[in-house]
Formats: C-alpha cells, sequence, structure tokens
C-alpha cells in the first residue's frame, strides 16, 4: 500500500514538473506576445529617438509584434535607464541606451549596477567630427593646432554639455595638443553650429548628423572625425587616428539594453530580428541619412563593448577632475 501511494506521488510530481517545464517552453515559444515598449532616453529627434524608431518600425515586421517608442528624457538619460531596471525581464521593455549608460556611474548616484542590465545587441555608432569655421586658414587637425599654438587665447570652441562627448573631446584636443582656446558652453549641438556659421564661435566637435549638411553645402571645414575608419558618408575627411591623434576617436553609439535576467531564448529572438533589420536597405539608408552607421552586435558583443567603453569614460572623467553629483 505504501509504495503505491509512493508511486502515484511520485506520478504527481512528474507531472506537475513537466506541466511547469511545457508552460516555461511555450511562454518562451511565444515571445513576444504582446507590444515591446522602448524607452527612449532623451527628447523626440535626439539620435536615440532615430534608432529607436528607425530600428523599431522594421523590427515589428520581424518579431510579429508592434514595437512602441516611449520618450522619457532627463537625467542625462537615467531616468528611462532606471525604469527599464525596474521592469519585468519578459523582453517587453528595453531602452535605447547610448554613452550616457556608460558615463553616468562615474558622474552621478544612481540606483542599479550598470553591470545588472541585460546586453541585447548593439545598433549602431554616430561619428563626431571637429568643425571649423570657414575663415580659420587650415585644412587639417595638424595644421588647426599649429595654428592655434601661435595665437594663444585669441579663440574660443564649442561645446554642448559638462559631461558629454562634445565636453571630452575638446577636453581631450587641449591636454594633447596644448592649445589656449576659450570654451563656450551650449545647450546642444545645435545652437552651437549656428555659431560656428556666424563665426562667433571657431571650432567645435558635433555629431556627424549635425556637421554633415553644412560640410556638404561648403559652409564649414570638418577638421577630422572619429572612427577607425573613414566613414562611407564623408569618404574625403580623414579620421583623427590617422592623422595621429588616436585619443580624439571617442564615437557615440546605440544599443538596446534590457532588465536583469532576461532569458537566453528571449535575447536570441531578439537578435536574430535585429539582425535582420540593420541589414535590411531601407534601414541603412534611414540611419545612414542621419550620420548614423549601422552597426550589429550580438549580445555578448555589446557586453564586451560596454566594458571597454566604461573603462575609456572612466578614464576620461578621472582626468578631467569632475565629480559625481
Amino acid at each position: 500500500m505504501n509504495l503505491l501511494r509512493l508511486f502515484k506521488v511520485a506520478t504527481v510530481m512528474l507531472i506537475t514538473v513537466f506541466f511547469v517545464i511545457g508552460n516555461l517552453a511555450q511562454a518562451q515559444q511565444d515571445y513576444p506576445s504582446k507590444a515591446i515598449t522602448l524607452l527612449i532616453p532623451y527628447p523626440a529627434g535626439s539620435g536615440n529617438d532615430l534608432v529607436g524608431r528607425i530600428v523599431g518600425n522594421k523590427l515589428s515586421s520581424y518579431l510579429g509584434q508592434r514595437v512602441v517608442s516611449d520618450n522619457r528624457s532627463g537625467a542625462s538619460g537615467n531616468i528611462a535607464i532606471e525604469a527599464v531596471h525596474r521592469a519585468l525581464a519578459d523582453g517587453h521593455t528595453l531602452v535605447v541606451a547610448s554613452v550616457s549608460f556608460s558615463i553616468n556611474q562615474f558622474t552621478m548616484k544612481l540606483n542599479y549596477d550598470p553591470k545588472d542590465f541585460t546586453a541585447v545587441a548593439l545598433l549602431g555608432k554616430l561619428p563626431f567630427t571637429l568643425v571649423a569655421t570657414k575663415p580659420l586658414p587650415v585644412k587639417n587637425l595638424k595644421e588647426m593646432i599649429n595654428f592655434l599654438k601661435q595665437k594663444p587665447n585669441q579663440f574660443n570652441a564649442g561645446q554642448s554639455g559638462p559631461t558629454g562627448t562634445s565636453f571630452f573631446l575638446l577636453e581631450s584636443l587641449k591636454k594633447i595638443s596644448g592649445i589656449d582656446v576659450t570654451s563656450v558652453g551650449y545647450k546642444g549641438s545645435t545652437e552651437g553650429i549656428i555659431d560656428i556659421l556666424g563665426e562667433r564661435t571657431h571650432m567645435m566637435f558635433v555629431p556627424l548628423t549635425t556637421s554633415m549638411p553644412y560640410y556638404r553645402s561648403d559652409r564649414v571645414n570638418l577638421m577630422g572625425v572619429t572612427g577607425s575608419n573613414r566613414t562611407t558618408l564623408l569618404p574625403l575627411v580623414p579620421t583623427f587616428t590617422e592623422q595621429g591623434y588616436p585619443e580624439l576617436d571617442i564615437p557615440t553609439w546605440f544599443g538596446l539594453m534590457g532588465p536583469p535576467g532576461i532569458a537566453n531564448n528571449t535575447i536570441r529572438i531578439l537578435n536574430q530580428a535585429i539582425e535582420k533589420t540593420l541589414n535590411s536597405k531601407e534601414v541603412i539608408a534611414a540611419l545612414q541619412l542621419q550620420g548614423i552607421e549601422p552597426t550589429y552586435g550580438s549580445s555578448e558583443e555589446l557586453k564586451t563593448f560596454i566594458k571597454a567603453d566604461s573603462a575609456l569614460w572612466g578614464k576620461l572623467i578621472k582626468d578631467s577632475g569632475i565629480k559625481s553629483f
């Protein structure tokens, strides 16, 4: 009788285990089961916003569910990032992260550990350019440095934000070259480029998407561009690295991040769909029109990339003397 009872109990337990496993497998197979929300850490029209909407529109066709962008700007992108950290780990809430994800851990107090996030996929990179006003009698970065050294503190340079890429590129250039220019702060690169055109500001590091139309219309000069290779959008503009200044190779990147603990199968499904999306001719064309280079990277590749990027920014911020706030 005891053996029979034990047999019945064991049978029930096995059935329960198989039922749970079956449900888990079915849940994974059903992903995505509803609309996917992409939180955008910055306002409409920002690089994160453009990438999220361009990629999201095509991604929905491969996943069979709507992909909805939700702008939640503020706190250097931290409002959206923190919201995703609190979200369910079911893969239906992600954030279009960028360089602020690497920077914030060194400049502000966070309620999370950046290492907790699930890296989903790298989406693209946005090169930065050094813009110079037309009257400056220089054709490349070396000529600019030599010219400015001969005229210390007679020219100014724009920068956007106290902890952004533009700021650190300018500080890095001043440090490695020894030039003496007056820094002028702007809320963003758009305001800065207006003063470049008006010849009130003489130089500024701005995203490629900002400088490209003015360079093509011959209204500004470009001294260089970030990246290991020249951008296909402006093939005549040399990289900072090839001009002998690899310290200035600091581009902006965009990647999808999720809350801690997203299942591996969900990541696999997302990666397959994202890779197809970034190989789509229409997506490539739409991103390149904004100066963004489509750059697919798997979950592991994004994790490795962010680790290196965080180390880079940690050093830059330490060397700059900026304290947390």
